[in-house]
């Protein structure tokens, strides 16, 4: 079982495309990071990025990005300490 940190950003469905170019930016300076986009939930899309530990908190360094980038409609909730896969 890996360990990792991760998160939920919920956007407004029509900011999806600009959602998705900025997750893209930080999944080309982030390559190990997991994205997937979760069931919209209401008026709202909702994407799950997950970070590995790797030794150091990989995830804190796209937090500090991703602040600059943020919108005020958008809500990143996070981090939370999970486990993924088998033993």
């Amino acid at each position: 079982m890996k360990k990792e940190y991760n998160y939920t950003l919920t956007v407004p469905l029509g900011e999806v495309e600009e959602a998705e170019e900025i997750l893209e930016e930080a999944r080309a300076d982030n390559p190990q990071m997991r994205l997937s986009r979760k069931p919209d939930r209401g008026e709202n899309a909702r994407f799950y990025l997950c970070f590995p530990y790797a030794g150091s908190r990989t995830d804190l360094r796209f937090q500090k990005w991703f602040t600059t980038r943020n919108r005020k409609n958008w809500d990143l909730f996070g981090p939370n300490y999970g486990v993924w896969g088998l033993a």
